[in-house]
């Protein structure tokens, strides 16, 4: 696929680059024209292709589920539903590396205090007293919470996320749980989390079968919470396969480590900040170039959606690091990076042939993709694709392409449509409906905080 790459910042436009631009989307609503066609499972997507590296105006061809084509150009499948979508980018499904998925059905929690490291919070009254509806609703709803936070999670465009245990079959509908793998076919030990305290843990990751282990590590911003990475390294878990979430009290010579080793860092900057009032020092792992990921963390202290946590990672780069991260790079934060920190960077992360069809579609707020995606509110995620099959979109999208079999929601005043039930692949509970989710969860917790923020 011949594209050209997106030119990044504001300068005056001059040669190719002004032509490229006269071709890019504008700013207005973003406009989706549908010709349905007779061959169920393939679609063609034509619009500005992100993939993410490079952008161009083409064409993305989706059979059964997987990209077979993404160029300027493709060869359309006979039959194919054809969607032409302008004034939008056309990007890979977003990946939230770490999110206690389960927990997302609570409001805020606004910790009294700021605290040293996790133990401090998690052992304190007032957490116990936010966590008490968990621990009760999970005996007989649990797998309500998790499909409740994967919906909240899909609005914003996310299609993979991770933080949830490869405990039930329930969770194989929606988005993607990066552990269950979602249809991905790979086998259990692909992907090994552990979020105790790196302490107890016991026995050891084979390498050679278990290719991402993700780690809770060193949150926190005392001497305690940073000796954990000695630790880690004493147990033999610094690999290339090693993906710390948090690091906040890394400092020089532990991302030294982690560049030397090929560790990855999964990073959630609004959490570290509502907590411990400092966050992970991404100068550092610039500097030692280690891959950053973005996860939300949780909704009681994390950001609302993926935008908002991506609005206050730049923050910080801005505020803290003199811009260490350029703009150029915040999407491969949610897409690339972690695909491959979650080592599922053979499935999903862009926008190839081969890899499944996970695709969210967004309207355009700027010239550049990455700079648009940094103004994006919920309301702007006009269809999200996972593996093909499309779960939410805009209202009249979704009713001519599924009608009647979605329904509907109401994000900031723009009317949506989300699939919910499963009815191609059975699993536990399939058939539940949002309403039917939110309504269990209602009986058992009546505080419940509402879908969208």
């Amino acid at each position: 696929m011949r594209m050209q790459r997106q030119p990044h910042g504001r300068k005056k436009a001059s040669g190719w680059i002004a032509l490229f631009l006269a071709i890019i989307p504008s700013f207005g609503n973003a406009g989706i024209e549908i010709v349905a066609g007779a061959q169920p499972g393939k679609t063609i997507l034509k619009g500005h292709i992100v993939a993410p590296e490079e952008i161009a105006a083409g064409k993305l061809v989706i059979e059964d589920g997987r990209i077979t084509c993404a160029a300027a150009d493709c060869a359309e499948p006979a039959g194919a539903t054809v969607i032409s979508v302008t004034e939008a980018y056309i990007f890979p499904g977003f990946i939230d590396a770490h999110n206690h998925v389960a927990y997302n059905v609570f409001p805020k929690w606004h910790p009294p205090k700021l605290y040293s490291n996790r133990e401090q919070w998690q052992s304190s009254r007032a957490y116990k007293e936010f966590k008490a509806p968990y621990n009760d609703l999970k005996k007989t709803v649990l797998c309500e919470m998790v499909k409740y936070g994967e919906i909240k999670a899909l609005i914003s465009g996310v299609t993979t996320i991770q933080g949830t245990a490869p405990d039930s079959a329930c969770f194989r509908t929606l988005v993607r749980n990066a552990e269950n793998q979602n249809e991905l076919g790979t086998p259990s030990y692909h992907i090994r989390t552990y979020i105790l305290d790196i302490q107890t843990f016991e026995g050891s990751v084979d390498w050679k079968k278990t290719k991402s282990f993700v780690v809770h590590l060193s949150e926190g911003v005392d001497e305690k919470s940073r000796a954990e990475f000695g630790v880690l390294k004493q147990k033999k878990l610094l690999s290339s396969g090693t993906a710390v979430i948090h690091g906040t009290a890394f400092t020089e010579p532990e991302f030294k480590a982690m560049g030397q080793a090929g560790a990855k860092l999964i990073w959630s900057p609004q959490s570290n900040l509502v907590l411990y009032g400092k966050t992970t020092d991404i100068g550092l792992a610039r500097k030692h170039n280690v891959p950053i990921s973005l996860g939300v963390d949780w909704n009681a202290t994390g950001s609302d959606s993926i935008f908002d946590e991506l609005r206050v990672a730049r923050g910080v780069s801005r505020e803290s690091h003199d811009e260490v991260i350029p703009d150029s790079e915040w999407l491969s934060m949610i897409t690339t990076n972690p695909a491959q920190a979650l080592a599922l960077d053979a499935y999903i992360g862009r926008l190839a042939p081969g890899l499944k069809a996970d695709i969210t579609i967004v309207r355009s707020r700027d010239g550049d993709p990455s700079a648009s995606l940094l103004e994006n509110r919920l309301e702007d995620v006009q269809m999200v694709w996972v593996g093909g099959d499309l779960l939410y979109a805009d209202e009249d999208a979704l009713e001519k392409l599924k009608p009647g079999q979605c329904e509907p929601l109401t994000i900031h005043g723009a009317a949506k449509r989300v699939c919910v039930r499963d009815t191609v692949q059975p699993a536990p509970k399939s058939d539940q409906t949002l309403s039917d989710i939110t309504r269990a969860l209602k009986a058992r917790y009546p505080g419940l905080a509402p879908l969208a923020p």
